[in-house]
């Protein structure tokens, strides 16, 4: 189990030296996988090195996320996001492995049914989402039937007119900082 951010980093560092070898060795088109690679270690050293390993894993992640959405390169129509989506992959099975190595008491299956639970009786309580840029967060406490006290946050997006998303995520702490998972639901309003 990693303790501090930074060692941390240098397992994140160890998984972008292994993907850059694979971008060297691709098939496809080398120098946009190489680049790719390289704006996520860009990105990955961009985040400073400190809190707890999980804290500091979570906020790398955050930000690959972001790149791995708008991530583009011209040379590499269909490959350009892949090596990113790549590092993002590995990044997050190390965050989930030290997750579960930290929170051994914390059933994820349990988790996820609480938190479906809870989206699909928000989506049946509301017609829309509530405000018009989805800014809004509700925030409920939810038990599960091993009597953990979970914290689910949700948040709207309008997509079309008359429909929205509803993006629900279920953590361990009232302080949002163990996130256990996160799902989505695509709605319609009601007339």
């Amino acid at each position: 189990m990693l303790k501090t951010a930074e060692e941390m980093s240098k397992a994140i560092r160890r998984i972008v030296k292994r993907q850059l070898s694979s971008a060297q060795n691709s098939q496809y088109d080398v120098l946009v996988c190489i680049r790719s690679v390289d704006a996520a270690r860009a990105v990955f050293e961009s985040v400073p090195v400190e809190g707890t390993a999980m804290v500091y894993g979570n906020a790398v992640m955050a930000e690959l996320d972001k790149l791995h959405e708008t991530y583009w390169d011209n040379d590499g129509e269909y490959t350009s996001r892949g090596m990113v989506g790549d590092v993002c992959t590995d990044v997050g099975h190390l965050l989930k492995r030290q997750w579960s190595l930290e929170h051994p008491h914390i059933d994820e299956k349990e988790a996820r049914t609480v938190l479906i639970r809870e989206m699909a009786e928000l989506s049946r309580l509301i017609p829309g989402p509530p405000g018009d840029t989805g800014e809004t967060v509700i925030m409920i406490e939810a038990q599960g039937e091993s009597g953990t006290l979970y914290h689910v946050a949700t948040t709207f997006e309008v997509t079309a007119p008359r429909e929205f998303d509803m993006h629900g995520k279920i953590y361990a702490d009232e302080t949002r900082q163990i996130l256990i998972c996160e799902d989505r639901l695509e709605l319609i309003c009601d007339d």
